[in-house]
């Protein structure tokens, strides 16, 4: 097979594959604590060029925040979120 084919051979796949994820109808895990670590500056210092100043980092120190992920289990599609929302599991009688 000559490459150009091997070429367009490959894109008629890679179609049929993105088809395929366009037409899943995903069913997601339960999602599970999937940290991102973020890199936020630790410092500034003035920095002055004439009558320009502005400030510059110093140095990075590695941040965790919080994320969570599920995975369709059919296509694999990852999804991400940062946000929460409250799940009320049981009442309790209230004698007030």
């Amino acid at each position: 097979m000559k490459p150009a084919q091997k070429i367009e051979d490959l894109k008629r796949q890679i179609q049929a594959e993105e088809q395929k994820l366009r037409n899943c109808k995903h069913s997601f895990e339960d999602a599970i604590f999937d940290p991102e670590i973020t890199r936020e500056p630790s410092g500034y210092t003035l920095e002055v060029h004439g009558s320009d100043a502005y400030p510059v980092a110093t140095g990075y120190k590695d941040v965790s925040k919080n994320r969570w992920s599920r995975e369709c289990s059919i296509c694999g599609k990852k999804e991400y979120t940062y946000n929460q929302k409250p799940v009320i599991k049981e009442y309790k009688p209230s004698f007030d």
